[in-house]
């Protein structure tokens, strides 16, 4: 039984303008309760003992809330305004130690069905995912016949261009994470910290979010290698992909809430 959790909450949320120019955007309120108020109690009733929230922007909200919850160990990210959520999940290692986790956001609003679904299923590792459901900013998936990742893109047409397979819905942004698959996350984020001149994202890995780290790990191909500490490239080993399942849940209440028309268009949607 997986009893930790980790919220993504170190972002600016500048999408939301005035309403977070003094605290972060996981204390927007969604009908009254903030977000990640709502998760907190989500985790906390699913049987969640410890929750990790990844700190950057106003961190003294988090911290503040870390002192109601005996559950909640926040983790700074100093170098948030110039990084993305990998770096932040990395951040967490020692937080996170050898424990399986849930892995969240801090802006989405769901069901308690969310997380009951990740629990019963099996499978060590899953990306949660429904029928596309959000009117602007879809993230899209699609998985193999045996239902696990093979992409991830906000552009709908790349992903039957390159994979073959139509989308199977959209991102939710709640993940269950076993502890091999995270190992794998650092590791892979590391290897492309230390060959930046090779790296997809500009040759800034550290601006990467964890989605794509989650694809790479799910989907590398080619022979990714484990650096030994101390850069002792002798002691280099290939690492292979790991499958990341693709649990599909129909008639899901949730919502990704990024700016204003977001919130307004939640409220007015979901029935939570």
């Amino acid at each position: 039984m997986i009893e930790t959790a980790v919220i993504m909450a170190a972002g600016k949320g500048t999408r939301f303008g005035s309403m977070t120019e003094t605290k972060p955007k996981g204390f927007i309120e969604f009908k009254g309760i903030p977000m990640v108020i709502r998760s907190i109690e989500n985790l906390i009733s699913a049987g969640i003992k410890k929750i990790i929230i990844g700190t950057g922007y106003h961190r003294e909200w988090y911290d503040n809330l870390a002192e109601k919850y005996p559950q909640i160990q926040t983790v700074f990210s100093p170098r948030f305004a110039e990084t993305n959520s990998m770096e932040t999940l990395s951040r967490c290692k020692n937080a996170i130690g050898d424990d399986d986790f849930l892995l969240l956001e801090s802006d989405i609003v769901y069901e308690q069905k969310a997380l009951t679904s990740l629990f019963e299923d099996p499978h060590p590792d899953i990306m949660l995912v429904t029928p596309v459901n959000k009117f602007q900013d879809q993230y899209y998936i699609a998985c193999d016949d045996e239902g696990n990742l093979l992409k991830c893109s906000t552009v709908k047409k790349a992903i039957l261009s390159e994979t073959g397979n139509a989308p199977i819905g959209e991102l939710v942004g709640i993940h269950k994470i076993s502890n091999k698959f995270y190992q794998d996350m650092l590791e892979v984020y590391k290897y492309y910290q230390s060959r930046e001149e090779m790296y997809h994202n500009g040759g800034h890995p550290e601006k990467t979010g964890y989605e794509f780290i989650l694809e790479d790990v799910a989907t590398w191909t080619a022979p990714i290698v484990r650096i030994a500490e101390g850069n002792d490239k002798s002691s280099e080993v290939l690492l292979s992909a790991r499958p990341l399942y693709v649990l599909a849940e129909e008639n899901l209440q949730w919502y990704e809430i990024d700016d204003e028309k977001d919130l307004e268009f939640a409220e007015q949607k979901i029935r939570i």
